[in-house]
């Protein structure tokens, strides 16, 4: 349910494409939402430092081309962004537009991450923000007090690093109409094929994608712990995780195998910083956080639960 609140505790903690899957037909899918309400909002604020003390500015929508006007010459804006509500097409544009500011120079993503706190929508849009997510290597994170459900899990999937401190809910999707359409057991098949591919496609396994299919449409199955390490929503994808390793590797004039021997020594990080591999010491004060106060939110309080992401610090090997 959308509630109107302002966002200053989210904004007071650290917040931490390849081509997108033809389909035969063109598809106006939805998953199912625990309520539907306004549409989801991609909102930002600045971060700004006056007299030591973090400040918070007014919200902002990349929706709003206002919002996102920046005369000639300024210096790039750190910005912390949530994307809340039912998601739908309109969304992907608000991505589009925060990727090419982040790529101008003109806004920087506080902890390379987007929070996620929706309760799903159009699941065609989610899986082409997912694509933008990877594209530009932003992390995604979802609240200790927050849940991101149904259609949001496939924007979530986007992160290049992800990281879950409130709930992750999974089911299968269906098809919003009732119409019994000569071609609707094609149709969702190549419904099928469509999920099955994007969950390939993000680096996650098949057992993923056959979790989701197992969940009836009128239910929602919330991942434990051991199940978002299982499917990979927890950490990084083996595939991305080799890239790491391997630039980590490069920065340091170590062989993999050297650099592999020295990340199993090294201390456990709550949360990398982008692609800086370096750890962010507020990382475990934002998983105590969430999305509470964000117009949109679709927090819950029992949903409550503290992750700490299990990555590794890849600085110097002294």
């Amino acid at each position: 349910m959308f509630w109107k609140r302002d966002f200053g505790k989210l904004l007071n903690a650290y917040l931490p494409r390849k081509q997108r899957v033809a389909a035969a037909v063109a598809l106006s899918l939805a998953l199912a939402a625990q309520c539907f309400g306004l549409r989801a909002e991609m909102l930002f604020r600045t971060v700004e430092q006056v007299n030591g003390a973090q400040a918070t500015t007014p919200i902002r929508k990349y929706g709003n081309p206002s919002d996102v006007a920046y005369p000639r010459g300024a210096r790039a804006e750190e910005v912390r962004v949530v994307l809340s509500g039912e998601i739908t097409r309109a969304d992907v544009g608000a991505a589009e537009v925060m990727l090419n500011l982040l790529k101008s120079g003109k806004q920087k993503l506080a902890g390379n991450t987007l929070w996620l706190a929706s309760d799903g929508g159009d699941i065609d849009a989610a899986m082409d923000i997912g694509r933008i997510l990877r594209n530009a290597g932003i992390f995604t994170f979802v609240g200790k007090t927050d849940r991101c459900a149904s259609a949001c899990v496939f924007a979530f999937m986007g992160g290049e690093r992800r990281s879950v401190a409130g709930q992750l809910g999974i089911h299968r999707p269906f098809f919003p109409y009732t119409r019994d359409y000569p071609d609707r057991l094609a149709r969702f098949r190549n419904l099928q094929r469509t999920l099955k591919a994007y969950v390939e496609e993000m680096d996650f396994p098949t057992s993923l994608y056959e979790a989701v299919m197992l969940v009836p449409p009128e239910s929602m199955k919330f991942l434990a712990p051991a199940e978002l390490k299982s499917f990979y929503l927890e950490g990084i994808s083996p595939s991305s995780e080799d890239r790491a390793d391997a630039a980590a590797a490069r920065r340091l004039d170590l062989s993999m195998f050297e650099y592999l021997k020295y990340k199993a020594k090294a201390p456990a990080c709550a949360f990398l910083v982008g692609d800086q591999e370096r750890c962010e010491g507020k990382a475990q004060d934002a998983a105590n956080s969430g999305a509470a106060n964000i117009p949109g939110s679709t927090s819950k309080g029992d949903a409550a639960r503290t992750a700490r992401p299990d990555r590794l610090r890849s600085g110097s090997a002294s």
